[in-house]
């Protein structure tokens, strides 16, 4: 691991331990500018202070800017069920990725294996369940789209991180739900979607990250509805 010290931090609110783990891409194209990014400390420069508490790079190395018991500055303004500063509750890490600005190409498959063995890493010390790791996408939906519809969720689900449904016959709730779509929304509250209101984002970004081959359907259908069923069941 290599350490990269930045300033872009302050303390979590209240003494909270980490509870989430929130995943982001870089979106530049190289990891090297995502680094010097991070630690641009000019305090002239409040927008451009940022930094997760870790970066996984094109290599599958790890990079620490801060230590886990600091707000890190990475979520910026989001919320998720009654959560409204994520930066105190979260431990953020950031992928080497160039993003939708550039040539937003596939993660590495040495990049998720070094993720899947960092965030075992971290939950050895603090009690982060499966349901509590999310995308940026998740938590702001509407104004932030990493990691992306390209990000394997479901490979890290296979080794043992993070939640993904469990896509079996549909159910007859989820036929119910398709014709009372207020019933899915209330679920993706529930859930923990409670960023915005928008139903448009909401559905869009829900299927960013559970069921990409979806995205571009602007309708609600049985299998989006039989997803969110399935996730409040695993996380219950």
């Amino acid at each position: 691991m290599k350490q990269s010290p930045s300033q872009n931090f302050d303390v979590r609110a209240d003494g909270q331990n980490p509870s989430y783990i929130i995943l982001h891409y870089t979106g530049t194209k190289t990891a090297e500018e995502a680094e010097a990014r991070f630690c641009n400390d000019n305090p002239q420069d409040q927008i451009g202070r940022i930094a997760p508490h870790y970066m996984i790079d094109g290599v599958g190395q790890w990079i620490k800017f801060i230590e886990e018991d600091k707000r890190a500055w990475h979520a910026g303004k989001a919320q998720w069920k009654d959560i409204t500063d994520m930066n105190s509750a979260s431990i953020g890490i950031e992928i080497w990725n160039s993003g939708h600005e550039f040539d937003c190409e596939d993660f590495l498959p040495k990049q998720i294996d070094s993720l899947v063995e960092l965030i075992e890493n971290i939950r050895t010390r603090w009690n982060i369940p499966n349901a509590n790791i999310l995308g940026h996408s998740d938590i702001a939906p509407g104004r932030k789209i990493d990691p992306g519809e390209k990000f394997p969720w479901r490979k890290l689900e296979i080794y043992g991180v993070g939640l993904m449904p469990d896509m079996g016959d549909p159910s007859s709730e989820a036929e119910a739900m398709v014709s009372a779509p207020e019933s899915f929304y209330q679920a993706l509250r529930d859930y923990g979607y409670t960023y915005t209101d928008d139903q448009t984002v909401l559905l869009r970004e829900f299927r960013r990250h559970f069921l990409p081959k979806l995205l571009d359907n602007q309708e609600l259908d049985l299998e989006t509805c039989a997803a969110i069923l399935s996730l409040a069941r695993q996380a219950a």
